[in-house]
């Protein structure tokens, strides 16, 4: 009883160590009003808007015609945020979705203080704690406001590993059957992370193969059963069943019960496709369906793009460093307690972060500083003269740059600056802005109240999910469906002909309808568009002929808005690169020009960016090249808040420069983007009037209705 206090102890305070540099964001973000929505701090993860709109669903009744949401008791996550919302009704939704991932996430400790409990190490299990509970990778995607489903990721996968571990260790049934279902837990609340787990469950099956078959029969025959593709309640029935009959010994041949069963639970499970499938998703620069080439949305995405090496080690354990004394500590630990080979898929998920993107690297944050941690205590059991120094100091000095990752330390310093890429402190913390202001946010709630629930907003994927969140209308694309359908909205917002945009738009949205309604599905309106009889259309034909100013008018019982964000141009590039190809054959069209900077003067020389403005020439330097400006703009807005264009054209050729007076900052383009739909629009309010009309014309978003 002594030694469970004890286990208590370590578990409250590195919880509360957790949770309270988890809230640090606060103390930053709490100073900007601008970060605030009906008196509560907004989340900082556009995805968590796809939860909170599931919540928002069960809660509230909204979100009816959104075919994402259709079974909203099926997304683990929504569900238990509206239980909380639901049974503590002091608390706003607002703030159950603000808070909640640091307070799940920091659960994180009690399987890695359980692990040292295990291999009677209490304190190693607590510094391994301390260490993943604040490791960088592992805080950016669970600190206060980062609402999403990583908040479960890591921690259940660690909670099945210290199953599995003690099911092996201790030939313990019970534990077997808590991971089994551990992992049905997983698949409601974090599907994905099956994968990693069924890597972990198949390397559990070989250490198992070599070193005790009896135990392996029985650990297959309750543990198999949840990989396989059925309802999660047969699973469950099946695995209380299988439990049953081992506790009780009523298989009579387990040898050959298990072999059905693992055949069975292969045969028929979709996890093992899953993770090729997700390999080839994330390394794959481009869409190949029905004879279409789509742009890859994962390679235009910041999070799945290539990252140095630095960069991981920091990632997953605070430092190269760190991440050499994590490796040695992982091969000392395997020679040791050899069971822990079964971690392995951990480290392998957290260095495919070299070709998928850093989003990886949070899956090895706990066997990292478990290993870690493990190399002190082995290190000061060897030098037992100087063992609190090297445990403590060397502790000190693994944690020290996930500390200065969160608060901030040592600012402007050369020495620690010159050390950075093995060793980085950093001088300012992680600080993250709300996924939109309030200014934003006022726009959306103003469209909730002109619009009907069966309406249609096309805009950039990622303002989909904060959409359905503040407006409750529906998206064409989202933070989880898009690829094909980028192209569609890609093709609006780019394209120089609005009547292409206008009927593009509505076929879109009429196809989107149509094809999805009656099953509640999301299929792609782009491929109902493009494919006909299974074999692709001339899609540039089909674009040239719905551009037609003869083309009928389609008719919806339901309208549809363009929504144009101002901080959208921070990406248009990106953007116009989904239709700048040709989907028929792959090629893609050559690039074009566009660059957004601060505008300001030095001198008398103004500046966009780091490049120099001659405005008695009407030219503009790039990379030591004198390029000619076609076009100066002056766009602004007066005191009543009324758009003013002041135009002065130079020459027939050249790039356009648009001062965008109001926002301190310019645009610099060629006539593609000049000319687009987002450009036009937004920038000069510029649209066919027999087309559109204007809802609502704020300097940070500007809606206009499809006519």
């Amino acid at each position: 009883m002594q030694g469970n206090k004890k286990v208590y102890i370590y578990i409250g305070i590195a919880y509360l160590f957790s949770v309270l540099f988890h809230l640090f964001w606060i103390t930053w973000a709490s100073k900007y009003p601008q970060f605030y929505w009906h008196g509560q701090l907004m989340i900082n993860n556009p995805d968590g808007y796809y939860f909170a709109s599931d919540a928002q669903k069960i809660l509230f009744n909204e979100h009816r015609y959104n075919f994402n949401l259709s079974h909203p008791f099926s997304i683990g996550l929504g569900v238990i945020t509206a239980f909380i919302a639901k049974f503590l009704p002091f608390l706003s939704l607002d703030t159950v979705i603000l808070y909640m991932s640091a307070f799940i996430s920091s659960l994180i400790v009690i399987p890695l203080i359980l692990i040292g409990k295990l291999y009677k190490n209490l304190e190693w299990g607590f510094l391994s704690a301390l260490l993943a509970s604040i490791g960088w990778s592992f805080y950016n995607r669970t600190l206060v406001g980062y609402y999403d489903t990583d908040m479960f990721s890591v921690l259940n996968i660690t909670i099945v590993l210290y199953l599995f571990l003690d099911a092996i260790k201790n030939k313990s049934i019970t534990s077997t059957f808590l991971a089994f279902l551990m992992i049905l837990f997983n698949e409601w609340v974090y599907p994905q992370g099956n994968t990693i787990i069924f890597a972990i469950y198949i390397l559990a099956l070989i250490y198992l193969f070599f070193t005790d078959k009896e135990f392996l029969y029985k650990f297959i025959i309750i543990v198999s059963v949840s990989f396989l593709s059925v309802n999660i309640f047969i699973k469950l029935l099946l695995g209380i069943g299988f439990y049953y009959l081992i506790r009780f010994n009523k298989i009579k041949n387990e040898k050959i019960f298990s072999l059905v069963v693992f055949l069975v639970s292969v045969l028929f499970s979709h996890v093992s496709f899953s993770i090729f499938s997700k390999i080839y998703a994330y390394i794959t620069s481009e869409v190949n369906i029905e004879g279409l080439q789509f742009l890859n949305v994962n390679k235009t995405v910041r999070e799945a793009s290539h990252i140095p090496y630095y960069i991981i080690a920091d990632r997953i354990v605070g430092s190269v460093l760190g991440i050499i004394v994590s490796i040695i500590g992982y091969v000392l630990l395997v020679k040791k307690y050899k069971e822990f080979i079964i971690a392995l898929p951990l480290w392998a998920v957290g260095f495919f972060a070299f070709f998928g993107g850093l989003r990886f690297t949070v899956h090895a944050v706990p066997i990292a500083a478990l290993s870690a941690t493990y190399l002190l205590f082995y290190l000061a059991h060897k030098y037992k003269k100087y063992q609190k120094a090297i445990i403590y100091g060397g502790f000190l000095f693994l944690i020290a740059p996930n500390i200065t990752h969160i608060i901030g330390c040592c600012k402007n310093n050369k020495l620690l600056s010159s050390i950075e890429k093995i060793y980085p402190l950093k001088s300012y913390p992680y600080l993250v802005p709300t996924v939109l202001n309030k200014s934003e946010v006022e726009v959306l709630d103003k469209l909730k109240h002109i619009s009907s629930e069966k309406d249609y907003v096309l805009t950039w994927w990622d303002y989909g999910y904060p959409i359905w969140y503040y407006a409750d209308v529906n998206t064409l694309i989202d933070g989880g469906k898009h690829n094909q359908d980028n192209f569609i909205v890609s093709k609006i917002l780019t394209t120089s002909s609005q009547k292409l945009a206008y009927n593009l738009g509505k076929l879109s949205i009429e196809t989107y309808i149509k094809i999805n309604d009656a099953n509640k599905t999301t299929k792609p309106a782009a491929m109902a568009l493009f494919v006909r009889n299974g074999k692709p259309i001339n899609v540039e034909g089909f674009l040239y002929k719905i551009s037609n100013k003869n083309f009928k008018n389609i008719n919806l019982d339901r309208d549809i808005y363009l929504m144009l964000p101002y901080r959208m141009f921070d990406i248009f590039p990106t953007i116009s690169a989904f239709s700048n190809r040709n989907l028929n054959i792959g090629a893609v069209y050559s690039s074009h020009f566009f660059y957004k900077a601060k505008i300001y003067k030095r001198g008398n020389q103004l500046f966009i960016g780091n490049m120099p403005i001659d405005t008695k020439q009407g030219a503009i330097l790039i990379n030591n090249q004198i390029v000619p400006l076609k076009e100066i703009d002056l766009v602004g807005y007066d005191k009543n808040m009324k758009l003013f264009v002041k135009r002065q054209k130079l020459r027939d050729n050249g790039l356009n420069l648009i001062i965008l007076q109001s926002y301190g900052s310019a645009l610099l383009l060629d006539d593609y983007y000049y000319n687009s739909t987002f450009v036009q629009m937004f920038v000069f309010e510029n649209y066919d009037k027999e087309l559109f009309e204007p809802v609502i014309l704020n300097p940070v978003m500007k809606i206009y209705r499809f006519k």
